[in-house]
């Protein structure tokens, strides 16, 4: 699942400062955040999410754009069409906070750009893992996401991407097979059915993804997730899971 971030700034020397601090940011950390969208224009952003529509953005917002619109006004509109947004303002004007409250932009962040530039780094940097962190709460809380663990890091998975998940020959641990790749983790395939009621218990050592089914073969009892990748289902289930196909 990847994390759209558009960034809006007038000056084009700190509109490439912004970009060189996302994409050091993505250096050292393996989620994959992406810049969808740069501009000096207000207009141009709310163009784009005309033509691309985005959900769950990422919104580094100048105040002052030197356009009919400033910053608070591309947030309230992109607020409209991004309801989900996460809307960060980088900005000489703090004091204008107290107008984005009023007209209920519900920003998640308010940088100030003069200040030491260690501290607007780390700043920036805070702001957009919060900004992960709500996104992959809110996915979560719709059951759209799919989160496991590995070590320390938490990874969040859109649950359009994932195929199935089975037991490993490693006890205690689970495969984890999505369309762009497989990974390893330790978990409790019971308490995920419980968790993810969009999986379907094709046996007791797989729970499949019907959504991801390309092809179901009911007289050989086989779930196709493609050419090559081919996983059984119990007798008793091939009624269920005609019924979520």
């Amino acid at each position: 699942m990847a994390y759209p971030i558009i960034i809006c700034e007038d000056d084009m020397v700190q509109l490439q400062q912004f970009e060189v601090l996302v994409n050091n940011y993505m250096l050292f950390h393996s989620d994959p955040f992406e810049i969808a969208f740069k501009t000096q224009s207000p207009d141009e952003v709310l163009e784009y999410l005309q033509e691309y529509p985005t959900s769950n953005g990422i919104y580094f917002l100048d105040i002052d754009l030197k356009s009919e619109l400033n910053g608070i006004d591309l947030a309230v509109k992109i607020r409209k069409i991004d309801v989900q947004a996460k809307i960060i303002f980088v900005t000489t004007h703090d004091e204008m906070a107290p107008v984005t409250f009023k007209r209920k932009v519900e920003a998640l962040g308010f940088i100030a750009k003069d200040q030491d530039p260690e501290e607007f780094r780390q700043e920036f940097y805070d702001t957009l893992t919060l900004a992960k962190e709500r996104i992959d709460s809110i996915m979560t809380c719709q059951n759209r996401c799919f989160a496991f663990s590995v070590g320390n890091q938490i990874y969040h998975i859109n649950l359009a991407e994932v195929l199935f998940v089975e037991t490993s020959n490693v006890p205690h641990r689970l495969d984890l097979y999505t369309r762009t790749g497989k990974y390893e983790f330790y978990g409790n395939l019971n308490e995920l059915e419980k968790k993810y009621s969009s999986l379907f218990r094709a046996n007791r050592s797989c729970l499949a993804n019907p959504q991801t089914i390309s092809e179901a073969d009911f007289g050989r009892r086989k779930m196709h997730f493609g050419p090559e990748l081919v996983r059984s289902f119990s007798l008793g289930k091939a009624k269920k899971l005609r019924t979520l196909m």
